[in-house]
């Protein structure tokens, strides 16, 4: 084996992580990278295979993203077109300010409108309720049950804290998104992953695995870091329990080397999922100066210790369409202009358009930002440049 490989196998061994999937390719195809460690159902023996299904979480965003863009690129709606009147629901929202002496929620009328762009890029006003102690001050006080809910009206229709376009905060905006792309195609976001995403040979990209018999035997179990640092299986409800909506935020399900054919795509700029200036606008900095700014604080915050993979201390981010976009290079890996993200079971995507490589790391993991797997996340990024031979 190589030295990724054995990092890997070390990493399953020491408890690091349950089992790994890493995939990754360049922009022309000549250099591509699939290697599967660890079990399928921890702590059960069975290895996990190449075709394994993926919870993907926030991954999720990345797709649903392009989704949109997707309907933007054949002119069904306007990127800074405002949402309002498709999406009432959330439009009705008020801004909660805080409480007052009597501990009543402050709630004002929001004055800005919101844009599909403020919806991709987390500056329309929301957050989740879970992330924001006013929400869920708010939330027990009505005797409500932080990020539940079956739909996304229901789960995502809350307060917003802040003039929408005026700041960031990481939140269920996307989810928002995907009901804008179902309620413009008539039709399921899950309808709508199919129908995009055929083209490039992609067959297991779904919001409901368990209702295809070729997929649903091949779902992976989700294991769970315990305090004294093991791992177990998990036993509790995840994100996608008791959910009857396509949640475009965090409900997609797929394997590692199908996700990573939407990425090449991209990397590519293949014309396959989006016109080329469409692709261009993914890579660009979307956030004004605020944003940017709270973007930034948020990184640097506790709240930071949860995002996926390592991220050093200051480095200079902004929001892209799909994921967070690098200002400067992160030597060794992540050139400026890469766009990343990852999902609350510690799955990790990266489309460095710069390096000309596409790489994606699944697991299923939580807590999210669990240690152990960022390591291993590392490891796969450093060793998966160095095979490709990218020069720094």
């Amino acid at each position: 084996m190589g030295k990724l490989e054995d990092t890997l196998a070390k990493g399953v061994e020491d408890g690091n992580i349950p089992h790994a999937i890493v995939c990754a390719t360049n922009k022309d195809g000549s250099f591509t990278y699939q290697h599967a460690v660890g079990k399928a159902h921890y702590p059960d023996h069975k290895p996990i295979q190449d075709d394994a299904i993926f919870a993907l979480a926030s991954q999720t965003k990345l797709l649903t993203t392009i989704a949109a863009l997707h309907v933007v690129d054949q002119g069904l709606f306007g990127l800074d077109d405002d949402v309002c009147e498709k999406l009432p629901e959330l439009a009705k929202q008020p801004i909660l300010k805080g409480f007052d002496d009597n501990d009543k929620p402050v709630l004002t009328e929001r004055k800005n409108g919101i844009t599909l762009r403020q919806l991709l890029t987390h500056s329309a006003g929301a957050t989740y309720d879970s992330m924001n102690p006013h929400l869920a001050k708010f939330h027990a006080q009505q005797g409500l049950v932080p990020g539940s809910g079956p739909t996304v009206v229901e789960r995502f229709g809350i307060p917003l804290i802040y003039e929408p376009g005026e700041s960031w905060a990481y939140s269920g905006s996307i989810d928002w998104a995907g009901k804008l792309v179902e309620r413009l195609t008539d039709s399921t976001l899950d309808e709508c992953f199919k129908q995009l995403f055929a083209p490039l040979g992609v067959t297991s990209i779904t919001f409901w695995p368990d209702r295809n018999p070729k997929l649903k035997d091949e779902v992976l179990g989700i294991v769970v870091r315990t305090p004294e640092g093991k791992l177990v299986p998990n036993t509790e409800p995840t994100l996608n329990t008791g959910s009857t909506d396509c949640f475009g935020g965090h409900g997609g399900f797929s394997t590692m080397n199908d996700y990573l054919k939407v990425q090449h795509s991209i990397l590519a700029n293949d014309r396959k999922l989006l016109k080329p200036e469409t692709v261009e606008m993914m890579f660009q900095p979307q956030l004004p100066a605020a944003g940017k700014r709270d973007l930034m604080a948020f990184m640097a915050s506790p709240m930071g210790a949860y995002v996926i993979g390592e991220w050093k201390p200051r480095l200079d981010l902004d929001w892209g369409l799909g994921g967070v976009l690098l200002m400067q290079d992160d030597e060794g890996r992540r050139k400026k202009g890469s766009l990343s993200w990852g999902g609350m079971t510690n799955p990790f995507w990266l489309i460095d358009r710069a390096a000309g490589l596409a790489l994606t790391f699944g697991t299923q993991v939580f807590p999210p930002g669990d240690k152990g797997t960022e390591a291993m996340i590392s490891a796969a990024e450093y060793g998966v440049y160095e095979m490709a031979g990218v020069k720094f």
